[in-house]
């Protein structure tokens, strides 16, 4: 393995400067955190984390996470003054005691090094408590770092004389197999998870999608869907994709029966703005947004950026004073108004009251940007300091997808950010090695919620369809108007962000955006591509904001 990277720098870091807190702390067991110096300032990443967060001193040796303040270090000292340890608040490590020290490498350390034998007899020597975690430390592995997964097969591989009557490992083996693209042997160790335990869901889910389950299930069989989910993921036909066009062309999104419900001031650390919260209808429902302008704005003097709020399944509420885009404009923000909608069914919080958009929170995409497209419509309508002639948006996963459609759908958009947005939800969205039919079919057998296997997808596109009130087409029509893959000729200059170890929204939904874009014969100098070794979901949170600001400030002539 190429000894490159955040960890392998933080082995490097010297060790003997007095008062110095970059470094590596472990204890000594299962458990590293490495600190580094970076030209942004002081980071944080645990050892199984694929999200590199940034500090800032509070007070002297305690810290906190800048952009969520429930996490942090507190740095230990001896009577000399030489950091010797470190305490983690409200992330993995909490509750450890861990002391500073560059060697020897822990087991989960050589396993990421890919040194798996040499892992492996580390969790062997523990006997069945090292076993034990041996096992979850390779689930953790899997789940988190997709790119780690020969590293999960070899690792399986060493410890395999030791499992050979456990159903949990085989079935693990199964799925990292998936992974790997190797469906034979997956389908040998989800056999042997099978009959070491016929209960065993993991072992049954797995066979159940490569239809090799023995027996049918043996509950009501699952949701009842009026088509076969062959048909929902054919191939997308011209016809259909100009369909799709033409009904955006038709929508009426022009400002309709505004309110405003809220006049408020907010900070963002030393900075503080004026804030409107309008209401508005949209397609007959009220939908809500937030207006922040600068305090000294004058008539036209503003940019536009429309900040769109990613989504979980949990649906989590979007706090006004945490917009991303406002954090990271910086010294520039005064040169900015900044749009954030509430999309439908969602809540909204600022200064402690909360408004909650009407509507269907499934349509969480094409109707999410009818959403953020009306209120840029109200806001321009209603923002004399606003100019209408410099638009950029900038959104994070649903967010980053909601940014791409925007940019299609509405020609003022000048610029688009997007970062780990989903692309295209037929062929580009399956995760694990699993295609998207597959999740989808264990989810309608399973009657999955949204926090489990295919609930979420299930939920926003045939969740209808289940109700008895979509057809094939419509569910069909939903999907290409949610995937901007299908239109990005139309996109402006964009730019784009991906984590290559994210679980949740594959790396290739960019990739293939730029294989689209180079087909369709758009100049190189109108995208900007950035994929992130060893980050996940959230990308790289220090250079992907500052590539971000730049990419805003050139596009709209910004000095």
């Amino acid at each position: 393995m190429q000894k490159s990277g955040f960890v392998f720098t933080i082995f490097l870091l010297s060790l003997s400067i007095q008062g110095q807190v970059a470094g590596r702390y472990t204890d000594g067991k299962d458990y590293a955190v490495y600190f580094e110096q970076t030209r942004f300032g002081l980071t944080i990443k645990p050892v199984l984390w694929t999200a590199t967060q940034l500090l800032k001193e509070t007070t002297k040796d305690h810290y906190v996470v800048i952009d969520r303040t429930s996490r942090g270090a507190d740095f230990r000292r001896d009577e000399k003054g030489r950091v010797t340890g470190v305490a983690i608040r409200g992330m993995d490590g909490e509750g450890l005691k861990l002391v500073r020290s560059n060697k020897p490498l822990l087991p989960v350390e050589l396993f990421l090094f890919g040194r798996t034998h040499e892992a492996a007899d580390a969790y062997k020597s523990r006997r069945q408590e090292g076993l034990a975690t041996a096992l979850e430390t390779a689930e953790q592995v899997l789940e988190r770092l997709p790119t780690k997964t020969k590293y999960v097969i070899a690792f399986l591989t060493q410890l395999a004389p030791q499992f050979q009557t456990d159903a949990r490992f085989h079935s693990l083996l199964g799925f990292a197999y998936v992974r790997a693209s190797d469906r034979q042997s997956a389908l040998t160790s989800f056999r042997r998870a099978y009959e070491l335990d016929a209960a065993n869901e993991r072992a049954i889910s797995g066979l159940y999608r490569l239809g090799a389950l023995p027996d049918a299930p043996k509950k009501d069989g699952g949701w009842k869907i009026p088509f076969p989910t062959a048909g929902v993921f054919a191939k997308p036909t011209a016809a259909e994709i100009k369909a799709v066009a033409d009904d955006w062309a038709k929508r009426d999104l022009s400002p309709n029966a505004i309110r405003e419900e809220l006049k408020t001031t907010i900070s963002f650390d030393s900075w503080t703005a004026n804030v409107r919260v309008v209401s508005h209808l949209v397609h007959g429902t009220r939908h809500y947004g937030a207006i922040i302008i600068p305090r000294n704005a004058k008539p036209g003097c503003c940019a536009v950026i429309v900040d769109a709020k990613g989504v979980s399944p949990s649906y989590f509420p979007l706090t006004v004073e945490s917009v991303d885009s406002v954090a990271f404009m910086d010294k520039w923000r005064d040169q900015f108004i900044y749009l954030v909608p509430s999309f439908r069914g969602e809540v909204m919080n600022i200064g402690g009251k909360t408004f909650k958009s009407e509507g269907d929170r499934r349509d969480a995409l094409d109707g999410a940007t009818d959403d953020a497209i009306a209120l840029l419509n109200v806001a321009l309508q209603t923002t004399p300091e606003a100019d209408p002639k410099r638009i950029c948006v900038y959104g994070r996963s649903r967010g980053g997808n909601v940014a791409l459609l925007m940019g299609e759908r509405d020609p003022r958009i000048k610029c688009v950010v997007n970062v780990s947005g989903p692309t295209d939800w037929f062929y580009l969205m399956g995760t694990g090695g699993w295609t998207e039919e597959e999740l989808w079919k264990e989810g309608i057998r399973t009657h999955a919620d949204p926090m489990q296997t295919g609930g979420q997808n299930i939920e926003r596109f045939l969740g209808r369809a289940i109700e008895g009130k979509a057809d094939l087409a419509a569910v069909r029509h939903n999907m290409i108007a949610s995937s901007p893959h299908y239109f990005a000729e139309r996109l402006p200059l964009i730019q784009i962000h991906y984590g290559l170890e994210d679980p949740s929204v594959p790396s290739r939904n960019g990739y293939e955006l730029v294989k689209k874009l180079k087909e369709n014969k758009v100049r190189a100098s109108r995208y900007q591509a950035f994929f992130y070794p060893d980050q996940g979901h959230d990308t790289d949170r220090l250079a992907e904001p500052e590539a971000a600001r730049n990419f805003i400030l050139q596009t709209l002539k910004i000095k």
